[in-house]
Formats: structure tokens, C-alpha cells, sequence
């Protein structure tokens, strides 16, 4: 009965934790967000994934997951939690097709206890609660896990190209990201079917075709479209979403690439040079000690085989990963290896591979990396983990001396988990375990967590131990229950992270777990946006209030202002320099030849955020600010802001229309 009701039990536990206050998050990452707005109003938007109403710019994703979510838009109308409610349900049903996957060939408790896990993974908590991408890739990703295992089982042709299909599917989703799993799917195609070798071939042939077709459909519907029939082409420099693929998406993930027109722009001036240099070695000095507030946001582990040893990134995901490894060690040791290979086998290596080329992608990416990109290895470590415990179980039943491997990896576990939560936190100054001082515990509750663990860990592995000689009988008795109490006490630190995206709303572009979000001297991490809900209230009401026709209600050097906007409104605001302002969209020329045709009125300066103003985003735009205050007038601030602070600068490029004093907005 307890073995039937345990999957219901995770898959609400599971969802209670992604649907628990879920409002508090608004729209989520309002960049994507606000593409969902413009693609529900137009079938052109939709197709070519436009980020604006005006289909100005792409948004720089493939559309899949986003089509999803304007499904969803258009069933129960514009709301933040119809957007945000696709990735709730892809979340919950990723944990149980993880326990279908593991529970087929390892059990019904192997499988329950991976989709525990995953249900708990901190990051895959924090991304199943935005309108960020990795939570249809996951799901997209595990579906075509299936069908690769049951492709190498059967010896199936077909179901190796729905696999195939599938991960072609996960490009239009993510690009790159999803080819990741390719040499895992490969390695376990090529050794578990019985076929020769010239079989194999022709199999890998054809799912190379397939691969291909279903990767590049959309792309190259894109880019063969002629350019004036579609938005520009979202962080590229050549309006190519081919480039995109291969470029930010391909190299930018190893190599920090700098974008042309910031080399252009900042060319001889030595103020940005030095800026940069500046702004380098703030960063280094941050990593000498505890980050705090909106430093925890951004990666700081430098790239190398020991990166993913850093408390905040295995705090995403890696909670329970000695236990994973010593459990696959003796899982392997369980049955023979012979060929053809068994089918419990063949799972082992899917998940080992699995996890192994993300963590090594991961571990060597020296350009764009986050910590919500850590969700692709919750189903692969969730997996190894359900199925360590359960092998260590039998091997500790077995008796011999592979009975004190059980209580010996729990005992392990702990002792790694207080390290990823005290370095996370500040508590150990290097990776080497030279200082592993613990930091002081802030607050009871944080002392009361990691005294469970120790506590509950020790006490589980000393009955573990003290129980090896005792009969069958006593076994059945007292080593399950204090299994259990032994699993539970290593949860409690994972779940401590996973509400920490449910207690407090983290940073909505860059979601992720972070148990110092609930600890006042590390702040709650947030961005701050540029103009407070007020402001932008303000700012809206006067845009609407002197709109006479223009195409565009604004334009922004970035989405950062344009993104809020299109998402309260639903009206074209261009974003003419794309996301962070880099993309070489605009020239003075074209903007002079809109102004007179009566499409742009207000252009707005100084509204780039700190991270676009780093990467060189003012550098880049300044041939059109330079344009805009030589041939615009500077709006009185009096008119359309409510906060003296903000260094904005809004002008008419259309001045003989006049101006009038803007409405305030109502208190809805």
C-alpha cells in the first residue's frame, strides 16, 4: 500500500514546492516574458519568435518552450502564472519519468527515490518557477532517454530516430545545450545493440540525417527568410540564428568572445580600457572572501576541473553525490558485465555518461556560464542517487565486509554536504581543504540544520554498523528504520536550498538556489531594477499620453527597460540594441529615416544596466546616442519620472508635437 502511494506523494510534494507562492514571482525573466506577449499577438511574431510586437528583434532562444507558454497564454489569458505554469507541470512530470526510467529496471523503491530527489533538487526547484527554458529541455531531454533505452534494448532502429528526434526537438529549445547527451546516447546505442558494425553505421548515419533535419528546420526557415520579412536576429552580428547557434551559444560558452561593435567602439579610448581593467580586478578581489547581495548571482568558480566543487554550484545539484558515486561502485560490482550488455547496465551508462559530459562541458565553459544551467544534471544525478541507495542497501543485507560500505557513504555524505553549505556561504576559503573552518552559524535555525545532519547521519550509521551481525529478523527491523531517519537527515539541507526560491523570490534572469538568500547578511541576491513599479507606471502613462501614431511607443538601448514595458502593455517598444544592447541592429541613418516617417518619437539614453554597460554596450550604442542628443530635446524629468536618482534621459525626437504633463497613474 506505502509503495503505491509514494509516487502520488513525490509528484506533490513536487509540485506543491513549484506552485507554493508562485505569484511572488510576477512574469519571471520579463525578457522572455515579454516575447511570450508579442508572439500571442501575431502568427509572424510566433513563427520567428520576435521579442517586441513590431517583430523588431528575436528573442536569442529557439521558440519551442515559448510556444508553449503562448499556448498557455492563449488558454487562460496573459497572466504571470499562465506563463510560468508550463514550466511547474514540464517540472513535475521530469520527476516521474525520472521514476519510471529508474524504477523499470532498478525497482519501485530505486525509482521512488530518484524522483524524491529530483523533486528536491534546489535548482530544478528554481527553474520550474520561471519562464526560463531549461525546464522544457530537461523534460525534452528525459523523453528522449526513453527512447534511446528502449532503442539499444530492442536493437530498434526506429526508436533510435525518435531519440534522435527528440534531441533535435531539445535544440529548438536550447541550441547547443542539448547536443551535449549525444556522445552518452552514442555510447550506449553502439554497446547495447547486438548488431555488427556495419549496422551500426548505417543506424548512426541515419540518425545523423535526422538529427540534422529536426535541429536545423527552424533555423534555417529563419535565416532563408529574407531579412526586411523578419525581426533581426537576437545577440548576433550577422542576423543569422545559425550564428547564434555557433557563436554565443557554440564557442561563447568556452571562450569569452568579444562582440565587433564594442571592439569597434572601444577602439583608443582609454577611459573604457580602463574601466574594464577596473572592473577585473574588483572581481578578483571579491573572490578573496564571503560574496554577498547581487554578487551571488553571477558564477564566480573559475573554469577547471575543480569547478564544480564550488559550494554555490554543487549546492544547485550535488547534495548527495558521494552517496551517488559509492552506490554506481557497487551497483556495477552487483551482476557480471558481459555481452550483449544488460539492460540495467545500459541505464547505468546512460546516466553516468549522462552526467559525466555535462560536468565536463560545465567544468571547461570559460564564457557564459550560470548556475540555472546545473538542471541538466538533477536527472542524471537524481537517477545514480536512487539507484546508489538501493544497491548499497543490498549490498549491506549481503553481509561481508560490504556491509559497512552503507553506513561508511552516508557518513561521507554529511561531511560533503557541510562543506557545500559552508563554503556557499563563505565558511571555506579554498577548494584545496588547506582552511575548512566553518563560518558562524547565523541564526539557531541554521545550526539546528546542520546538527540534524550530523546528528541524524551518525546515529543511521551507527545502528547501521552495530546491527551487521544481528539476524535477518533484527535486520528487517531496526537497519530500514534507521536507513531512513539516514536519508532523511541528508535531505534536509537540500530542501533547506530548494525553499529558499520558494520563501523569498530570487533574481528572475538568473534563477537559482541560494540558502543565503534567507540569511540577512548576504542580502536576497536581487537585481534592482532601473526604474521601480512607480516609475514605470509613470513613464507608461506619459509614453500613452503622447503617442500620436508612432510604430513605437519607445526606444530603449537594451531589453532591460523595453521588456517591463511590453509586458505591462503590450505595445512595440524597440529594444535597438537587443538584449544587452550589443546586437548591430540600428544605425543613426535608419533611426533619422523612422523618426521622419513617424514611427519613433521618444528614445530613451542611459538606461543600460550594469552587466550590459560592462560587456561594452555603451561603447557600442554611442553613434546613436551621439545622433539622439544632437538632434533630439531632453523631456523634463518633472514630466515622466518620480525619482530624481535615476541617471535616464528621455528625448523627443519629435518636439514640435509638445508636450504634455502626464496623468497619474491610478493605484491599480
Amino acid at each position: 500500500m506505502l509503495s503505491r502511494l509514494a509516487l502520488p506523494a513525490i509528484l506533490l510534494l513536487a509540485a506543491g514546492l513549484r506552485i507554493w507562492r508562485l505569484d511572488q514571482n510576477g512574469f519571471g525573466n520579463e525578457y522572455y516574458t515579454a516575447g511570450v506577449r508579442s508572439m500571442s499577438q501575431s502568427w509572424r511574431n510566433f513563427l520567428y519568435h520576435s521579442f517586441d510586437p513590431a517583430g523588431f528583434v528575436s528573442v536569442d532562444k529557439p521558440p519551442l518552450a515559448a510556444w508553449i507558454q503562448v499556448a498557455s497564454v492563449k488558454l487562460f489569458g496573459f497572466h504571470g502564472w499562465s506563463v510560468l505554469l508550463p514550466q511547474v507541470f514540464e517540472g513535475v512530470a521530469a520527476v516521474w519519468l525520472v521514476h519510471h526510467l529508474v524504477g523499470r529496471r532498478f525497482g519501485h523503491g530505486a525509482g521512488s527515490l530518484a524522483a524524491l530527489v529530483l523533486a528536491l533538487t534546489p535548482v530544478s526547484v528554481a527553474v520550474d518557477r520561471s519562464s526560463n527554458t531549461e525546464s522544457c529541455l530537461v523534460l525534452v531531454l528525459l523523453f528522449a532517454a526513453w527512447a534511446l533505452l528502449k532503442a539499444a534494448e530492442d536493437g530498434s532502429r526506429r526508436f533510435l530516430l525518435l531519440a534522435v528526434a527528440l534531441v533535435g526537438l531539445a535544440f529548438n529549445v536550447k541550441m547547443l545545450a542539448a547536443f551535449v547527451v549525444l556522445p552518452a546516447f552514442a555510447l550506449v546505442y553502439l554497446l547495447g545493440t547486438p548488431f555488427v558494425w556495419r549496422r551500426r553505421l548505417v543506424d548512426a548515419a541515419l540518425a545523423a540525417v535526422v538529427l540534422a533535419t529536426v535541429s536545423l528546420s527552424w533555423v534555417l526557415v529563419y535565416d532563408l527568410t529574407p531579412a526586411h520579412q523578419r525581426p533581426y536576429a537576437g545577440t548576433t552580428d550577422t542576423n543569422s540564428v545559425l550564428e547564434l547557434a555557433v557563436g554565443p551559444y557554440g564557442i561563447g560558452r568556452f571562450v569569452r568572445q568579444v562582440r565587433p561593435a564594442v571592439a569597434a567602439g572601444v577602439e583608443g579610448r582609454a577611459d573604457l580600457r580602463d574601466r574594464a581593467r577596473l572592473t577585473a580586478a574588483a572581481e578578483r578581489t571579491a573572490e578573496a572572501g564571503p560574496r554577498t547581495g547581487f554578487a551571488r548571482v553571477f558564477v564566480r568558480a573559475p573554469a577547471g576541473p575543480l569547478r564544480l566543487a564550488d559550494g554555490q554550484l554543487a549546492g544547485q545539484v550535488g547534495w548527495l553525490l558521494p552517496l551517488a558515486l559509492i552506490g554506481l561502485a557497487m551497483a556495477t560490482l552487483r551482476e557480471p558485465w558481459r555481452r550483449p550488455l544488460a539492460a540495467t547496465h545500459l541505464s547505468l551508462i546512460l546516466w553516468c555518461a549522462w552526467a559525466l559530459t555535462y560536468a565536463v562541458v560545465y567544468s571547461g565553459a570559460g564564457g557564459t556560464f550560470h548556475f540555472y544551467y546545473m538542471s541538466t544534471l538533477a536527472p542524471p544525478l537524481a537517477a545514480l542517487a536512487g539507484v546508489g541507495v538501493v544497491s548499497l542497501w543490498r549490498a549491506y543485507v549481503g553481509g561481508g565486509w560490504r556491509s559497512v560500505v552503507l553506513p561508511t557513504a552516508l557518513v561521507l555524505t554529511a561531511v560533503w554536504q557541510l562543506y557545500v553549505d559552508a563554503h556557499a556561504l563563505g565558511g571555506v576559503r579554498d577548494l584545496t581543504g588547506d582552511v575548512a573552518a566553518l563560518k558562524t552559524v547565523s541564526g539557531t535555525w541554521r545550526s539546528w540544520l546542520h546538527l540534524a545532519l550530523v546528528g541524524g547521519a551518525l546515529v543511521a550509521a551507527m545502528t547501521l554498523l552495530v546491527v551487521v551481525a544481528w539476524t535477518a529478523r533484527a535486520l528487517r527491523a531496526i537497519a530500514g528504520p534507521a536507513l531512513a531517519i539516514g536519508l532523511l537527515t541528508l535531505l534536509v539541507l537540500p530542501t533547506a536550498w530548494a525553499l529558499s526560491s520558494v520563501l523569498v523570490p530570487g533574481p528572475s534572469v538568473l534563477p537559482a538556489a541560494d540558502l543565503g538568500r534567507l540569511l540577512p547578511e548576504y542580502n536576497d541576491g536581487r537585481a534592482r531594477r532601473i526604474l521601480d513599479p512607480d516609475g514605470l507606471s509613470r513613464l507608461i502613462a506619459f509614453l500613452e499620453a503622447h503617442r500620436r501614431g508612432e510604430r513605437y511607443l519607445l526606444a530603449t538601448s537594451s531589453a532591460t527597460l523595453a521588456a517591463p514595458i511590453i509586458v505591462q502593455t503590450g505595445a512595440a517598444v524597440m529594444a535597438r540594441g537587443g538584449f544587452h544592447g550589443l546586437d548591430p541592429i540600428l544605425t543613426p541613418d535608419k533611426l533619422a529615416r523612422l523618426v521622419e516617417a513617424g514611427e519613433v518619437r521618444f528614445v530613451m539614453l542611459n538606461d543600460l544596466s550594469l552587466v550590459s554597460r560592462r560587456l561594452g554596450a555603451e561603447a557600442a550604442g554611442q553613434p546613436i546616442a551621439d545622433w539622439v542628443r544632437a538632434n533630439g530635446t531632453p523631456v523634463d524629468p518633472a514630466l515622466w519620472r518620480t525619482s530624481r536618482r535615476s541617471a535616464m534621459t528621455l528625448y523627443d525626437l519629435r518636439p514640435a508635437l509638445g508636450l504634455i504633463r502626464a496623468p497619474t497613474p491610478s493605484a491599480s
